[in-house]
């Protein structure tokens, strides 16, 4: 888990920790029905917070994530619903519940820099939950005898300001990591290029970053062996499929779906690598895409040229 995630899940920590605090403190000034609507906001933001962020982490594992983000959102209304009375804590239980478990399903078929945008909106509305309760706290007939008054709600909202924008330095790094991870061969290659340097088999290394290809076009000559490797640098699995009946196999893979005659299929899990050797035996445009629900509609999609 990295810096980012550390991040907000502390934030989302230490905002539990304020919002309880406040609550008890002030909890005296709130009517039932109040309470429990400061629970169920509080429970449901901070749920969708936590499972946005744990969704796209730990994608391909919906199980661990949805269950990491209802606890987390269950405990977080949980608590805040304890400072008002038993039916707020069911309120900002089961409305954490539901945060987190719609926030794992969002995270989980999202990209990296989808997810950062919407993990901003959920925490800012996380944090709104003060000023919630400032405003619920206040008297209906009260009368403003000073100007100081107005101190409070600046302050904290340059503290809330200067506080998203420190998550959004952290955020870019956390956007950017995984392409500073990623070695030279991977930033060198060019969508398209084939590697010839073998005389006898044409070389095609295809990698999968951040639900994409690193190449989206494909060129090879017909009738001369083509070795396609899928790397898959991805937490989810991934595979690359091309309808055509026009091939023949010279070396197939444990997961290439070799069995149909009318297409080659290659499955590579996350973090590791798989390799089909085969040749085409007719020119022409040929799609290529991942038949993981969802991956084509993202972009996860190509051609390859047969000339």
């Amino acid at each position: 888990m990295g810096n980012y995630q550390l991040f907000v899940l502390g934030s989302l920590g230490l905002l539990t920790l304020v919002v309880v605090i406040a609550a008890i403190i002030w909890k005296r000034k709130f009517r039932t029905m109040q309470g429990m609507m400061i629970s169920m906001f509080f429970g449901m933001n901070v749920g969708l917070t936590a499972g946005v962020l744990l969704g796209v982490t730990y994608q391909g594992n919906l199980f661990l994530s949805t269950i990491l983000s209802m606890a987390i959102g269950v405990l977080a209304g949980s608590l805040c619903g304890l400072c008002f009375g038993i039916l707020s804590v069911l309120e900002g239980l089961m409305a954490g519940l539901m945060g987190g478990m719609m926030g794992a399903m969002v995270g989980e078929m999202i990209r990296v820099d989808q997810s950062i945008s919407l993990i901003q909106i959920f925490l800012f509305l996380s944090i709104s939950t003060i000023f919630i309760i400032a405003i619920l706290k206040t008297p209906q007939n009260s009368k403003v005898l000073t100007k100081k008054w107005l101190l409070k709600p600046l302050v904290l909202s340059t503290f809330v300001v200067f506080f998203i924008i420190g998550g959004n330095s952290i955020a870019e790094k956390y956007g950017n990591q995984k392409e500073l991870e990623m070695p030279e061969s991977h930033h060198s290659a060019m969508p398209g290029s084939t590697d010839n340097s073998d005389s006898e088999s044409q070389m095609i290394v295809l990698e999968t970053v951040d639900m994409k290809y690193s190449k989206n076009e494909i060129i090879v000559e017909k009738d001369k062996p083509v070795t396609l490797t899928l790397t898959n640098r991805d937490k989810v699995e991934h595979d690359i499929e091309i309808r055509t009946s026009s091939f023949n196999m010279v070396m197939g893979s444990k997961h290439n779906h070799g069995g149909n005659k009318d297409l080659l299929h290659l499955h590579a899990t996350p973090g590791n690598t798989e390799t089909l050797t085969f040749t085409l035996t007719e020119s022409g445009v040929y799609e290529f895409y991942c038949t993981v629900p969802g991956h084509k509609e993202l972009g996860m999609i190509g051609q390859f040229i047969v000339s």
